[in-house]
């Protein structure tokens, strides 16, 4: 049955060939092979999302890739209306550069070496588009709550999904036992954070930390399980 999904799926990437293209010319292979995007997404937290807007000219146009459920990609011009423009989906989709694509089933868009990922496929409307820290087996994104997103109102969190499954659980009880619990597969990074060893704490780098440890780890005993849950839409191109 696995087989014929990935079979099914490659079948998919190999029809969209005017967007296959696009995503295996040398400058998109490198992006997502070599994840500058993790990098640039540290910078931006609820402090410092300004800042990064700021670097920005308004109504100047960027280039934005917009990649599709069905592995399809398509780059446009964007008329720059503010990050929070832009990660707010109902706002960006309803620009008039974006307008006539809609309808389609948006699932990342790359704006400037950043990564968002929608969170609800299909749905081209609610939900805002999170950035991307890690992803992998255990992902981590920012979700962000406050809509629309302004400097006096603006709320998020690490959304923490372990095989492509959200769970809405982690920060319910103590940070050392859910964490460990999350890696358990792996007792001795689950012991780093159970000693609350300085690296593995209840901090936004250390949680990013863990998850990327945790993705070694599984790419480097389980190279299968870390491809069916590693950025799947470019997998069959690595």
């Amino acid at each position: 049955m696995r087989r014929t999904v990935i079979f099914s799926f490659v079948l998919a990437i190999m029809n969209a060939s005017y967007s296959q293209n696009l995503l295996e010319t040398e400058k998109w292979t490198k992006f997502f092979t070599e994840r500058p995007y993790l990098e640039k997404a540290v910078n931006i937290t609820d402090e410092t999302f300004w800042d990064v807007d700021a670097s920005y000219t308004y109504y100047t146009s960027y280039p934005v890739l917009l990649v599709y459920q069905d592995g399809g990609a398509i780059e446009i011009n964007w008329s720059y209306g503010g990050l929070s423009t832009l990660i707010n989906k109902k706002e960006a989709l309803e620009d008039m550069d974006f307008q006539r694509y809609e309808m389609e089933n948006i699932v990342y868009i790359v704006f400037d070496g950043y990564l968002f990922k929608n969170p609800i496929i299909g749905n081209a409307i609610d939900g805002d588009f999170m950035i991307v820290y890690e992803e992998g087996p255990l992902s981590i994104y920012r979700e962000y709550y406050s809509s629309p997103i302004t400097r006096e109102n603006i709320s998020s969190a690490f959304a923490i999904y372990k095989e492509s499954q959200l769970d809405d659980t982690f920060y319910l009880g103590k940070f050392e036992k859910k964490a460990a619990k999350l890696v358990g597969d792996y007792p001795k990074l689950a012991k780093k954070i159970k000693d609350k060893i300085i690296g593995y704490r209840n901090e936004a780098d250390d949680i990013i930390r863990i998850a990327r440890e945790y993705n070694a780890l599984v790419k480097k005993n389980n190279p299968y399980r870390y491809e069916d849950h590693y950025l799947k839409f470019w997998q069959s191109r690595f």
